[in-house]
């Protein structure tokens, strides 16, 4: 094990590159800088090597130096990548996403994981920091528990991307529960809101999850010649694990759905209740409007104008016909 004795959270990047760690074989490994990297040669330990890849020297590094063919280098630092795999003329790369844990940053917002292995390294690169590497190399450096070669590596390496994943899908579920459960019109419009964000934030995750899904399963019935044994033991619980959230994501789509079609039939059904309700009592008061309007002309010739009693045998017959139209109304069930 290293004997250095700084934190492996603390480590500094030394322009471009975020670490790089010799694997001791045992579990264990010794971090390396820059030089180190540029004088590694296939003689030399197994060697994981972690940059940056806004960095001009990590570019620079991989284009001139790293022995990694063009067509591969471009596909490693480009702008935007979805989750894929491609056997390249000296090696496999890998491209996945990860969940951001970063302070500030939405989950939802996956950060790219790019992996580049011929066998006796590993090349990774990343946008923003990400906290599987760090998990892996705390393995390394501080607990003597990481890989032993190339291929663990890799393997260990898209595991733990994965399965950071797991929280955010599970934080995804509780709240869909959570919705569901406290589920009212009261205030619908607030409910709406939440299911609406929630079902962007599981498409936006799902339209990385499920190109990751196939990258993984491509990397299961396809491993490189350099590959060992624990290859498809580990990358088989990988990928099971990814189907597992892109089903989990599914339902919640789904659920989201129906909770929204739940809210919008009853607002239509309360409002159809109270439409209703306005119908009848138009109909009901239509006659005695057309009365009152019809004796509320001031013309010549209106019967009961010089009866004192023309008022109250008005109202009365009035108050009858409501009686009557009442009846009516629910013999025919209306009400």
């Amino acid at each position: 094990m290293s004997d250095h004795e700084t934190p492996v959270t603390e480590v500094p990047e030394e322009d471009g590159l975020v670490f790089a760690i010799s694997l001791l074989g045992d579990g264990t490994g010794e971090l390396v800088d820059w030089k180190a990297v540029e004088s590694w040669s296939q003689d030399d330990l197994p060697i994981w090597i972690h940059l940056d890849r806004s960095s001009a020297r990590a570019q620079a590094w991989l284009r001139d130096e790293s022995g990694v063919s063009s067509a591969t280098v471009e596909a490693l630092l480009a702008e935007e990548t979805r989750p894929r795999v491609f056997h390249g003329r000296t090696g496999l790369t890998t491209v996945l996403r990860g969940i951001n844990h970063n302070p500030g940053q939405q989950s939802e917002g996956m950060i790219a994981v790019r992996i580049w292995s011929e066998g006796h390294r590993i090349i990774t690169l990343r946008d923003e920091r990400l906290q599987s590497s760090r998990d892996l190399l705390a393995a390394l450096v501080d607990h003597g528990t990481g890989p032993k070669t190339i291929t663990e590596t890799y393997v260990r390496l898209i595991a733990r991307i994965n399965e950071r994943i797991g929280p955010t899908i599970d934080a995804i579920e509780d709240q869909i529960d959570e919705i569901e459960s406290d589920l009212t019109i009261s205030d619908a419009k607030e409910t709406r809101d939440s299911i609406s964000d929630l079902r962007q934030k599981t498409v936006l995750i799902r339209r990385y999850l499920a190109p990751q899904r196939a990258a993984l399963s491509e990397l299961l019935a396809d491993p490189p010649a350099w590959a060992s044994d624990v290859w498809r033991p580990g990358l088989r619980e990988a990928t099971d694990r990814v189907i597992g959230y892109v089903e989990e994501l599914d339902q919640v789509k789904e659920r989201a759905l129906v909770m929204k079609d739940d809210i919008a039939n009853e607002l239509a059904e309360k409002a159809n209740r109270t439409l209703y309700v306005l119908a009848v009592v138009s109909a009901i008061f239509l006659p005695l409007s057309f009365l009152t309007g019809v004796l509320g002309i001031n013309v010549g010739g209106m019967p009961g104008v010089n009866s004192d009693n023309a008022f109250w045998i008005f109202c009365g017959l009035v108050s009858l016909l409501l009686v009557v139209e009442i009846a009516i109304f629910k013999f025919l069930k209306w009400i």
